[in-house]
């Protein structure tokens, strides 16, 4: 719970934290001049040094990395409507708190009074903190907003991505914004479109004909409201699903959750994985043994957070397990026969997840088959969902099949869709500053190889003495 406390206070003192961050950056020096040469693009405007797309907890995360290592003219884009929409947090996600513990520093990217912790006790103390359990969702995206503030994100709302043309020397990308079209050429694009950005919701083949019509994704936004009184089937028995039957639940409808497994999984095994050597050692390993630590993993499945059951338990919501569905009728009202008997639902709710899918992101849809994935490779095992991940390079960015056009390379994947690849770097909280870090440092890296010729007349050029010849004037041959 929130410690109680005057708001005017809490605001003086979160000035205060403001301020305290402002002397690290200046301890830093953050910003870095910039250093990378400008270039013109073919409109005759300089190149844009990075298109960044999202302005969820990656994007800003990447932002703010990019703008450590020098990097300013970035063109950062987000289709929501403004900063408390950005992000999954206020939308779809509708769980009461995160799943990451609250220690986690998430995009703090080693700022300790950067990370959630200083922001919390700025206005509410130590004691604050000690008697703070979880992060409610709502608090996670006010904190965002302020990261997004003090590290000077400098976003445009309400401007869509549409579609990528990467060439030899810059891609260009085509948006739609507020005042119409655009187009934006930039040396390099990051795509931080979040979970969604390069996958579609799974729909299981039985409710395809009705989906739209009384059956719906936990992506999409609910009416909770409406549904009080009536009979909710919630497919699934991952957090998500388990978020969506309380929610519908706690609005007053009867919710079944049906789940293929014999039992609500009692582990995550993901956790497991948070510490540095993973994050920073998983990439280096060979293909097929990423492959075969992430089945492992899914093999077992993730369980729902404690407090998220609980919170099912508190709201009656009703569990039909081991129950595999057979087929659906519908859709008033909706009968689905599964093989440990038959629920009837006015409303269906899936919450299963998305399926990986290059195309399925708008910008994507026509370069997706010269994009290189998993299932592309030699030796990657038996067929799952991991097999239509990119297969990407040590910064994110998408590798070309044979044929591809020049610069496939100039666009990175900064989403889920990375995680065979890179692990967890661009998954969730727990190793969102490592992932910032590696995509920004690689980021530099590629620009600056690229620049080298032009870097190196500046260097050759050089000539600010360091000394003036009055220092030692013998020395100096002066005297």
């Amino acid at each position: 719970m929130r410690a109680e406390g005057d708001p005017i206070q809490r605001d003086a003192c979160l000035g205060q934290l403001e301020q305290a961050l402002s002397r690290d950056f200046e301890r830093l020096n953050h910003p870095p001049t910039p250093w990378l040469p400008e270039r013109m693009g073919p409109d005759g405007r300089p190149l844009a040094d990075v298109l960044l797309v999202g302005a969820g907890m990656n994007g800003l995360a990447a932002a703010f990395a990019l703008r450590r290592l020098g990097l300013h003219a970035i063109r950062h884009v987000d289709a929501a409507p403004g900063r408390e929409a950005s992000g999954p947090w206020l939308t779809y996600a509708r769980m009461t708190y995160l799943r990451s513990p609250k220690h986690l520093t998430g995009p703090a990217m080693g700022l300790a009074n950067l990370t959630f912790r200083a922001w919390w006790e700025a206005q509410f103390g130590a004691a604050g903190w000690a008697s703070l359990g979880f992060v409610t969702r709502q608090d996670w995206a006010r904190y965002l907003a302020w990261y997004a503030r003090v590290t000077g994100a400098q976003i445009s709302w309400s401007v869509r991505l549409l579609g990528l043309d990467p060439t030899a020397s810059h891609v260009t990308a085509r948006l739609m914004g507020p005042d119409g079209p655009e187009t934006v050429h930039a040396r390099t694009v990051v795509l931080a479109t979040g979970r969604e950005g390069q996958a579609r919701p799974r729909i299981p083949p039985p409710f395809a004909p009705f989906y739209g019509c009384g059956v719906q994704h936990s992506a999409e936004p609910v009416d909770f409201d409406a549904l009080a009184g009536r009979r909710v089937a919630v497919v699934g028995l991952a957090a998500s699903a388990f978020d969506n039957a309380c929610a519908a639940a706690e609005a007053g409808a009867q919710v079944t959750l049906i789940g293929r497994a014999g039992s609500v999984p009692r582990l995550n095994k993901m956790r497991w994985t948070v510490f540095p050597g993973f994050a920073h050692g998983f990439p280096d390993l060979p293909a097929p043994e990423r492959l075969a630590w992430l089945r492992h993993v899914a093999a077992h499945r993730i369980a729902p957070p404690r407090h998220t059951v609980q919170r099912a338990a508190r709201a009656g919501v009703r569990l039909k397990s081991d129950a595999e569905i057979l087929s659906v009728r519908g859709p008033d009202p909706f009968r689905i026969a599964t093989n440990a008997g038959e629920v009837t639902a006015d409303h269906v709710i899936l919450g299963t997840g998305f399926a990986f899918d290059l195309a399925g992101a708008a910008e994507l849809a026509t370069l997706a088959p010269q994009i290189r994935c998993f299932r592309d490779n030699d030796a990657q095992g038996p067929e799952d969902a991991y097999l239509d991940c990119p297969d990407l390079g040590p910064g994110f960015e998408f590798q070309p099949m044979p044929g591809a056009p020049e610069g496939m390379g100039r666009i990175r994947c900064y989403t889920h869709a990375a995680q065979p690849s890179l692990g967890n770097l661009a998954n969730d909280i727990p190793h969102s500053g490592e992932g910032a870090d590696r995509l920004a440092r690689h980021v530099a890296r590629d620009l600056f190889v690229e620049a080298a010729p032009v870097l190196r007349e500046g260097l050759e050029a050089y000539e600010a003495p360091e000394l003036h010849g009055d220092e030692w004037p013998s020395a100096f041959g002066q005297g």
